[in-house]
């Protein structure tokens, strides 16, 4: 407003405004002389009128009143039709608080208007030259070395704005200040969430997405602006950025295409304190709807496995390429749990296995990874196991609105001093298992040996499979060739605690059929349901049967 006060060619003359209100800027200029002018202007416009509006003074109040709720910049009002500016059209203006100016009979609006283009096109390539600068700042920056929390600190202070740099989990790589958790969870929200970006969360926080991947894998620059019409150029320092993102990622997936192809057992380190981390990436069986997002595809890694135990094993490198920008790209399904699931394989797109191992990697730290026969992410950590798992659900979970037709079931245990981090790998794959049935897109178990069924899991898989089918050999066989239902009845009545009545209520067969079931059970496998330790053998073989305990 100052700037069109001062221009000597237009020779306003100010009625009324202070100095905060003639600092205002202005967005563009309308026209208008409608008895109702909202629906012709907009916030932040310079509204040039020429009162004809103005059939009696009380119609001042209302008109400049309506102005003033729509958000306009100020006034300018010609002098053509009564000669001046009436009283009352100043004094309206004081009241709602807009700037007044008075435009002289031979300054038409419409030069008015082209003055203000022109001092817009002037606006706009200064922000071109200066962004072209800036741009070359920052790259001589990046040339010289400069760490990215350097580039994001000098950004805030030169665009007086706050800035933080974030992963997807949360990770807080450079910033200006603390975040609270409070504001970590709404930008992440607003970063997995939002149809595109940038995009603005509910406080007031600018989100750019730092690279052209997937959002789980990309990084996020968020700005605080001091002032609501501050560009701060967020783009050019995002772009920057993105190098530095990408120059982690590739020494992160050069190291694991190191250790898959080259697979080795994970090294214990005695007297260290060590948890064991295994990741099942579950997908929607349902019809897969393809998806073709329009983003760049990255070159993938190599995919090695290693056995439940954590020995590597020869031979089973593969190479995975297509690490393209969807996570979930090929399947956007309904995630809920109750869809069914299947585990995560090698015709599966690698972008998904990718992400979730960033994820886990961003989480902890220190966790070293490998894959499994399954595809299942391995990994161990010197992480205390509370912690693991306290740190697996916050900032893990965090990434679940962007899994879509995704589930993760996340089995974490904590090798003990008298056992081998096989053992711990065993349990968290027990518990992984386990949390399948879990609801949520991201399940975490924890290996407890507190229990009978605990103490199970801390068995590597193969054995527990070995001894359920022991077990209960006969009794699957049996059922193979007669379809008698015996395995059912006896999960049924170990869940009754031993009650013959409830069994049959709960199975709807009567009483009679329990007692011969049971009968024919006691038989085929040798045991005795009437003694603790029979009954202990046969509760155990069927949860291990059922996915309750051991892989499957």
């Amino acid at each position: 407003m100052r700037d069109i006060l001062d221009a000597p060619q237009l020779r306003m003359r100010l009625l009324h405004g202070d100095a905060g209100e003639l600092d205002r800027p202005v967005a563009r200029v309308c026209a208008t002389d409608m008895p109702d002018p909202r629906p012709f202007v907009t916030p932040g416009a310079l509204v040039c009128t020429g009162l004809v509006w103005r059939q009696a003074a009380t119609d001042s109040d209302r008109y400049v009143g309506l102005l003033a709720g729509a958000g306009v910049a100020g006034v300018v009002a010609g002098q053509a039709l009564h000669g001046l500016v009436p009283p009352d059209v100043v004094e309206a203006c004081r009241r709602h608080g807009l700037p007044l100016l008075s435009a002289p009979q031979s300054v038409p609006f419409s030069r008015i208007i082209e003055y203000l283009a022109e001092q817009a096109a002037e606006v706009r390539w200064r922000r071109v030259q200066s962004r072209a600068d800036r741009q070359r700042k920052l790259l001589s920056a990046v040339a010289a070395g400069a760490a990215i929390e350097t580039l994001v600190a000098d950004f805030a202070t030169e665009q007086q704005v706050s800035a933080w740099l974030l992963t997807a989990t949360g990770t807080v790589l450079a910033g200006t200040g603390e975040l609270a958790e409070t504001e970590i969870v709404r930008i992440l929200a607003t970063a997995l969430t939002a149809p595109r970006l940038p995009a603005v969360t509910a406080g007031a926080l600018r989100v750019h997405q730092v690279g052209a991947g997937d959002r789980i894998t990309a990084w996020y620059l968020v700005i605080r602006p001091s002032a609501p019409e501050l560009d701060p150029y967020g783009a050019d320092l995002a772009a920057v950025a993105e190098l530095y993102r990408q120059r982690r990622a590739d020494r992160q997936h050069l190291d694991w295409e190191l250790a898959d192809r080259f697979p080795m057992p994970f090294t214990e380190q005695p007297g260290r304190t060590e948890s064991a981390i295994v990741c099942e990436i579950h997908v929607a069986e349902a019809e897969p709807k393809p998806v073709a997002p329009q983003r760049r595809v990255l070159p993938g890694g190599v995919a090695g496995a290693i056995d439940r135990a954590g020995a590597p094993v020869a031979g089973t490198g593969t190479t995975t390429d297509g690490r393209d920008s969807g996570f979930a790209a090929g399947f956007a399904n309904d995630s809920s749990s109750t869809a069914p699931h299947r585990l995560w394989d090698a015709t599966d797109t690698a972008a998904g296995s990718m992400a979730v191992r960033t994820a886990l990697h961003d989480a902890l730290p220190d966790l070293v990874t490998a894959l499994d026969r399954e595809g299942r992410l391995v990994g161990v950590t010197a992480a205390p196991q509370a912690g693991v798992a306290e740190a697996v659900r916050r900032r893990v979970g965090r990434i679940a609105p962007a899994l879509s037709g995704i589930r993760l079931a996340i089995g974490v245990s904590a090798r003990q001093p008298e056992e081998s981090l096989a053992s711990a790998i065993g349990a968290a794959a027990a518990a992984s298992t386990a949390a399948r049935d879990d609801s949520g897109p991201v399940a975490v178990r924890v290996a407890d040996i507190d229990s009978a069924v605990g103490l199970l899991t801390a068995v590597p898989g193969g054995l527990q499979r070995r001894f359920a089918e022991r077990v209960l050999g006969p009794v699957l066989e049996y059922d193979r060739l007669h379809g008698a239902g015996l395995l059912e009845t006896l999960e049924t009545f170990l869940g009754s605690e031993g009650s013959w009545r409830q069994a049959a209520d709960r199975m709807h067969v009567h009483l009679n059929t329990v007692r011969y079931r049971i009968g024919r059970i006691e038989e085929l496998t040798g045991r005795d349901l009437g003694r603790m330790d029979d009954r202990l053998d046969l509760y155990l073989a069927v949860r291990t049967l059922s996915g309750q305990t051991a892989p499957v």
